[in-house]
């Protein structure tokens, strides 16, 4: 799966699936395309024997979030099973082996929550972690529901509504960041780990382990799906079309249409 047009990479490093976004010129962004086509990839990697699945990045950033001409395609409104995001997440989290995602920039959106719904995380020095959707009238629903049981409601909610930035020191702090390593070891550590990891237990316990786990939690996939589509579709319209016409947002309007009378 590494023709001149494809957007995900797929390689076995010994038992190890190593499957990384390819499109360093968007960012990574998760269009339909990487989607669609990381399905495709684990797919390859059970054909493939393959005891971990590490997920990595081409480029400057991890993944820089949702493809914003997709979204303004109407994505969350059409949504399909074989490009949906949420999906993605899910599946990374239901996967029966275990996910190391190797960060080894921005992390963005929708690419924080590629790495929250990977079970481990490795991250260079200088990779961040940030959610941006509220300021641009949009939810991180997958975010919503992982980020929780991680941080604690509170400073999920200040991470939400702030879209602040988090280095990779902050992570670790926040139990978001498992170990951090110079950039040109993200990917080595990442696939060692993996392999140190598999060495020393059999796969039922792992996937035990990891149903467990994440049974107890009682994520609401269900309400994940749905739930970007609660935000009424002017307030997300407005906050895409001044992220591409690279102006400030005007959420005024909305404010005194809710205001009570």
């Amino acid at each position: 799966m590494s023709t001149n047009s494809s957007k995900v990479l797929f390689e076995m490093r010994g038992d190890v699936a190593v499957i990384t976004l390819n499109d360093p010129d968007r960012r990574n962004a998760l269009s339909r395309q990487i989607v669609s086509e990381t399905f495709k990839a684990l797919e390859l990697s059970t054909a493939a024997a393959a005891r971990a699945i590490v997920i990595a990045s081409n480029g400057p950033t991890f993944c820089a979030g949702a493809n914003i001409d997709d979204l303004k395609d109407g994505w969350m409104e059409r949504t399909d099973p074989l490009t949906d995001p949420a999906l993605l997440f899910r599946q990374l989290v239901e996967e029966p082996r275990i996910v190391i995602a190797a960060v080894q920039g921005g992390a963005l959106g929708g690419g924080f929550e590629l790495s929250l719904s990977c079970d481990l995380v490795v991250a260079a020095e200088a990779a961040w972690f940030a959610l941006p959707e509220v300021s641009r009238g949009v939810i991180p629903n997958t975010g919503l529901a992982l980020l929780q049981r991680m941080v604690g409601s509170r400073v999920a909610l200040e991470l939400i509504l702030s879209g602040r930035r988090l280095t990779s020191d902050e992570g670790v702090s926040r139990g978001l960041v498992n170990a951090v390593v110079p950039h040109e070891s993200v990917i080595e550590k990442a696939v060692s780990w993996a392999h140190e990891i598999v060495s020393k237990a059999p796969p039922g316990a792992i996937s035990a382990a990891k149903r467990h786990l994440h049974g107890h939690a009682e994520y609401d996939w269900a309400r994940v799906q749905q739930s970007v589509t609660d935000v009424p579709r002017a307030e997300w319209q407005e906050g895409l079309d001044a992220f591409t016409e690279k102006r400030d947002t005007n959420f005024e309007p909305f404010w005194r249409v809710s205001a009570p009378t």
